[in-house]
């Protein structure tokens, strides 16, 4: 059994971790909870029978009796934390983003290299989807060249999906100062991630590639590399959509749709290869719903035909195949593909695309 911490107790972790760790009570014990909300620890604790509520994570990761923490807490603080739990020696599992900017996720590298027993995983959930290892099983075993790839986030956000479905805790009484300093310290490292002289369109695109395109960008990376070139970079409604176009290795193009704020009920999360005679289609459903039913599909054509084939349903829930997988590391010594290496690769991306970004406005 792995005793485990959890570090923040926001909306996230309310509707998705806490819920699939008492469901993998097999394999995880929550022995303690942490958030900077006395009114949320003690909500927390009650409904989830832990005994050790803590108002800070520091206390938390210095008294805790645990093997391993999840950071769920906002960006900022995520090296931090993470640093704190690998010289406390704990396993850590840390929410994507891994970090606001580079140069705080490769001083964390650094550390974990002082602990190599210790498994880091990053929460990029979308890599360890059913439909997702599915459809890189069949790019792998009968590859064909890819021409073209679209990949996108058109979203609804959480709001309309959790009025309906789950309850969430959203407390009253988080500490003026700490709501503040949070704050300074998301600017100083935005700051160090874009430019202090960036303007507040910039930021906010920014934020949207490290909350919610990682997870598109990390998928494709997987699949096809970094990109060798990106194109173009165009943004508008507050830097909220974006539209990126780029190029891969092998020649091809692709590009990245992400449109933030829709009230249309969907969640058009998706990957679409294109390779002449067949396309591929891995679509992701809201997470806010869990257990819903998943699919790949390839679309082929042999001139006088063509027919689509569904793999699929995929009922499994990649938040909960995450977390059994971070159990199995932690048991057997191994680290998780989605490691601080890994999570730094979206973060040099994202830092050209703002360089072209930042070269287009120019």
């Amino acid at each position: 059994m792995i005793r485990v911490g959890v570090i923040g107790l926001g909306e996230v972790s309310q509707c998705m971790h806490l819920p699939i760790l008492e469901d993998l009570c097999e394999l995880y014990q929550v022995t303690a909870v942490s958030d900077v909300s006395p009114s949320l620890v003690s909500y927390i604790q009650k409904k989830y029978h832990v005994d050790g509520g803590y108002l800070s994570a520091e206390e938390l990761i210095a008294k805790a009796d645990t093997d391993a923490v999840l950071i769920l807490s906002p960006d900022q603080y995520h090296c931090e934390y993470a640093a704190l739990a690998l010289r406390a020696g704990k396993h850590v599992f840390i929410e994507k983003p891994a970090a606001l900017c580079l140069e705080e996720l490769e001083k964390l590298s650094a550390l974990q290299k002082e602990y190599p027993g210790q498994v880091v995983m990053v929460g990029y959930m979308r890599r360890y989807a059913g439909p997702y290892l599915k459809a890189k099983e069949i790019l792998t075993q009968e590859p064909k060249e890819t021409q073209y790839l679209r990949f996108r986030d058109i979203i609804l956000e959480a709001p309309f999906f959790l009025g309906q479905t789950r309850p969430v805790f959203y407390p009253k009484d988080v500490p003026a100062d700490v709501i503040a300093e949070g704050g300074q310290l998301r600017r100083a490292q935005l700051d160090k991630a874009v430019g202090a002289d960036a303007d507040d369109e910039t930021r906010t695109t920014y934020q949207m590639l490290t909350g919610l395109g990682c997870h598109s960008f990390a998928a494709v990376r997987e699949l096809f590399g970094v990109p060798k070139k990106i194109h173009s970079v165009t943004t508008a409604s507050r830097g909220e959509h974006v539209v990126i176009v780029m190029e891969f290795e092998g020649g091809f193009l692709g590009t990245y749709e992400l449109v933030n704020n829709q009230e249309i009920v969907q969640f058009d999360a998706a990957i679409e290869i294109f390779q002449k005679d067949r396309k591929v289609l891995v679509k992701y459903e809201t997470p806010y719903l869990r257990y819903q039913p998943a699919y790949v599909e390839v679309t082929e054509s042999t001139g006088a035909d063509t027919r689509t084939t569904r793999h699929g349903p995929d009922f499994h829930d990649a938040f909960q195949t995450e977390l059994r997988l971070f159990a199995d590391c932690i048991r057997n010594g191994k680290q998780p593909k989605t490691d601080l290496a890994d999570a730094a690769e979206d973060l040099r991306l994202f830092g050209e695309i703002m360089k072209a970004l930042k070269a287009g406005k120019a």
